[in-house]
């Protein structure tokens, strides 16, 4: 039974297997290589997703859900939902356990419910293709991808009926896909910008070992945002013109985010393009239209400052790697994104070297999955991987001060454990809470888990002694256990309310 590999993408996904030794994209029934990661409900309370229903988005834009990558495991109330919110077409709604809730019609949906209908539609799509069952498959995610997101990207899985066999980090992925078969051991740069998410990671190949030094990204930083700043600028246009504001328009809207990536798409290999929308608001003035004619070059100015967000994030993906970029043998590119001419140019003056194109960018994620998948499918150890987790993990110590246990780019699976101790006398239990993130306090991070140890004997602060062990298995995805090394009372981790703060905090036992 054969394990395929999925790139999972914001915009797109994308599925590959190993067939003779060869990786190969699965093409649906009419040769195409990628899926639009779109779902939507229709008028009969039918529910599509891929072509359909990107097709959808142009007539019924509430109806239609896009871009649930970004909002997979991610709280309603945080930063990076509530920066997102606008540029929705559709109804985002805070659920009873704070994570974000999806709207169409009159149904409400997680973002893992609708990545597992996408992961879902791409089974049937390689079962119909390879003529057999598929039950098992090799998922990329991005390599910021924090511990929650990969859970909720597992039980996408598993709601669609593939076991994950690994995750992978997507430039790690695409190392191997640009790797396949080399034996010359080299120094390499993936600079992964899909349209959701941007990922830079730092590699040593050398005869089928990847070893990952150093990796960085945003999960909010892609081609999406690229579309919204071209829109943003004919809206304001129009408002100019007109007196109209349309950004609360959701028709008018999603019809210009549209006609805005024709644009960039169009400004890849021209100097110019024309967008014209006819009847663009008819309930509000019929004879209103949109014609505007965008060069590249102002095409460039408005989308500059997020190429320079990506560059900011490889100056400090190298200073971890502790490398300088003239030690790097090549630059991979690797999504669609890098097929816009502003970022290969902001990238070889970066690099002082031009960029690797020799993979194709939209399946070279999908291809290295498959070639992992491969390579776990028949024990081979033609493939190994030597991965790192993205984020610092952290334990919260009195005060509501991060301890770090686990420094960013430690190589995975990986075990640690350390002694802390009581904050006050006769303290009987104790609430522990695990971080992920850079910042020293725990409103710069973001809550993994909180969880109780109780029967802990009452004595003086600072004599009990707890362990907490954290434990990284090969996907990125944490475990924990605390256990009271006088009493042995032990607990394993449960994530209980993500708002709870630690009322009975720890203190560092051991530095």
């Amino acid at each position: 039974m054969p394990v395929i590999g999925i790139d999972l993408g914001t915009s797109n996904t994308c599925v590959a297997v190993v067939h003779n030794g060869q990786p190969q994209v699965i093409l649906d029934e009419k040769g195409r290589a990628t899926l639009p990661s779109v779902m939507s409900l229709n008028r009969k309370d039918q529910f599509y997703v891929g072509y359909m229903a990107k097709a959808q988005m142009a007539v019924q834009p509430e109806r239609t859900i896009h871009s649930a990558k970004r909002l997979l495991g991610q709280r309603f109330d945080s930063q990076s939902v509530q920066h997102l919110l606008p540029s929705l077409t559709y109804a985002a709604v805070p659920t009873e356990d704070g994570m974000t809730g999806l709207i169409v019609g009159d149904h409400c949906f997680s973002p893992t419910e609708v990545s597992a209908a996408i992961l879902k539609k791409v089974k049937v799509l390689a079962e119909a293709a390879l003529g057999e069952p598929v039950e098992q498959a090799v998922i990329s995610v991005p390599a910021h991808f924090d511990n929650i997101q990969r859970k909720e990207t597992k039980r996408a899985a598993e709601i669609a009926g593939l076991e994950v066999t690994r995750l992978i980090n997507e430039p790690t992925a695409a190392a191997l896909a640009y790797g396949f078969g080399a034996k010359v051991g080299h120094t390499i740069a993936v600079y992964d910008f899909g349209g959701g998410t941007f990922d830079i990671s730092v590699l040593e190949i050398d005869d089928g070992v990847y070893n990952v030094l150093a990796t960085g990204g945003d999960t909010f930083l892609g081609g999406n945002d690229f579309n919204q700043a071209i829109a943003a600028w004919v809206i304001d246009r129009f408002k100019k013109k007109t007196k109209i504001d349309l950004s609360f328009h959701t028709l008018a809207r999603q019809r210009i985010i549209d006609a805005a990536e024709f644009a960039k798409i169009q400004l890849s290999s021209q100097d110019v393009a024309q967008i014209s929308l006819q009847n663009i608001v008819p309930d509000i003035d019929p004879r209103a239209c949109i014609d505007e004619t965008l060069s590249r070059e102002q095409m460039e100015s408005l989308c500059l400052p997020l190429v320079e967000r990506s560059l900011r994030i490889c100056r400090s993906v190298f200073d971890s790697a502790g490398l300088h970029c003239g030690e790097i043998d090549q630059i991979v590119m690797v999504g669609g994104m890098t097929k816009m001419p502003l970022i290969r140019r902001k990238v070889e003056e970066w690099f002082l070297r031009p960029p690797n194109t020799s993979i194709n960018p939209d399946e070279a994620v999908g291809i290295g999955a498959a070639i992992q998948a491969m390579a776990l499918d028949s024990d081979s150890d033609a493939v190994l991987l030597l991965d790192v987790i993205p984020l610092t993990l952290s334990i919260e110590a009195a005060g509501g001060v991060c301890i770090p246990l686990i420094p960013k780019n430690t190589k995975v699976p990986h075990r640690i454990s350390r002694v802390f101790t009581t904050s006050r006398d006769n303290q009987q239990s104790v609430i522990i809470s695990i971080f992920q993130g850079e910042g020293s306090h725990v409103a710069d991070n973001t809550r993994l888990a909180t969880f109780e140890l109780a029967g802990i004997r009452p004595a003086k602060r600072m004599e009990p002694r707890i362990e907490v062990s954290l434990r990284i298995d090969v996907n990125g995805i944490l475990s924990i256990t605390a256990v009271d090394l006088d009493s042995k009372q032990s607990q394993s981790v449960q994530v209980v309310d993500m708002n709870v703060k630690a009322i009975e905090g720890l203190s560092a036992l051991d530095g």
